[in-house]
């Protein structure tokens, strides 16, 4: 056993995972990049969008709910008639959602309908460049969106054996101004549970299905906002759906799975600097239904701004790792995020 080895299997102890599960699996796929330090694995794509597909520590399960089989390629092309594919893993979208469509004059259509779905697929499927890269720390970049006018720099960093540092940069290459916040978005295992410390009146609102009884349902539990996993579909095979636009005490959210804590987080600024329709953070969660998987997205959202010519905004986010001894439910959960002063 190589020290490198021998350091992950102790750190895949001390998170409290099996023995058997301490050791980076040998085969499988793979993700064409990967970070690695004391450990902790970052995978990314740098040709399907540079998603970040693989989240995880000293050889444990993959935190990020992405499927293999669209990391080794072909990848589709970044055009406009590339239809969205459930692709997940962690992504950066722009906000508002309401304004995909309006900032551009590739789709006419979309742009006069408003329209809210599907993201930016210039963006979705865009063939990242690797502009720097150690084993800890990676710059790509991205080529410009006709959609938005943007062209990103996303820096990840392993800053430690359990924390990742990811911070991505949007300069606007257009001759006009454009305005946009940044949307992260992390797509989490479905089977884990998602928790948000609220500040007074916390839920500012839950976008729900047309049919109540469709409401993907959530607790309000000890000044928390808890997001409970293995809801089943609706009568029928309906997807239970919920999507809670959030006012947190602080920008972060906690998500346990079997023994193991995430806690993905940025600075706080002012709820001022908002777009009206976002929050600072945002939990989606679906129970799957109708040939569609369960699905749970982690979101923050950055400030609201205006960029003219040149100018850029940034947005940066670290996700930490811990070991977490205990059972899998609400009430010891929150004991355990109160020693830790969430």
């Amino acid at each position: 056993m190589s020290k490198t080895e021998l350091a992950a299997a102790l750190l895949g102890l001390a998170l409290g995972l099996p023995a058997e599960t301490a050791l980076p699996s040998a085969g499988g796929a793979e993700p064409p990049l990967r970070l690695s330090r004391g450990g902790l694995t970052l995978g990314l794509v740098p040709g399907l969008g540079a998603r970040i597909v693989e989240l995880r520590a000293a050889g444990g399960e993959n935190l990020l709910d992405a499927d293999p089989r669209f990391w080794p390629g072909p990848f589709p092309p970044a055009a406009i008639t590339t239809p969205f594919q459930p692709w997940n893993g962690h992504t950066f979208w722009v906000g508002p959602q309401s304004a995909w469509w309006t900032q551009q004059d590739e789709d006419v259509e979309r742009r006069r309908r408003r329209a809210t779905w599907p993201p930016d697929p210039f963006h979705e499927t865009a063939r990242y460049e690797v502009r720097e890269r150690t084993g800890s720390r990676v710059r790509l970049e991205s080529p410009s969106s006709p959609i938005t006018g943007l062209r990103r720099v996303l820096e990840a960093e392993l800053v430690g054996p359990q924390r990742v540092r990811i911070r991505v940069t949007a300069t606007n290459v257009r001759a006009s101004a454009v305005a946009w916040s940044v949307y992260s978005n992390t797509r989490v295992r479905p089977d884990g549970w998602a928790y948000v410390r609220l500040a007074a009146d916390g839920v500012k609102r839950i976008d729900r299905p047309g049919d109540e009884s469709a409401e993907y349902p959530h607790r309000l539990t000890g000044g928390f906002f808890v997001s409970p996993p293995g809801i089943e579909p609706a009568p029928g095979g309906v997807a239970r759906t919920a999507d809670a636009y959030l006012r947190p005490v602080e920008p972060r959210i906690a998500y346990f799975r079997g023994r193991q804590l995430l806690l993905k987080r940025t600075a706080r600024f002012s709820e001022a600097r908002l777009h009206p329709e976002e929050t600072r953070v945002e939990i989606y969660r679906s129970s799957g239904g109708g040939g569609e998987a369960p699905l749970l997205e982690l979101e923050l959202h950055g400030p609201y701004e205006t960029l003219g010519p040149g100018q850029s905004m940034s947005f940066e986010e670290t996700w930490e790792i811990l070991a977490y001894p205990g059972p899998p439910e609400p009430e010891a959960h929150l004991r355990f995020l109160a020693r830790r002063s969430y």
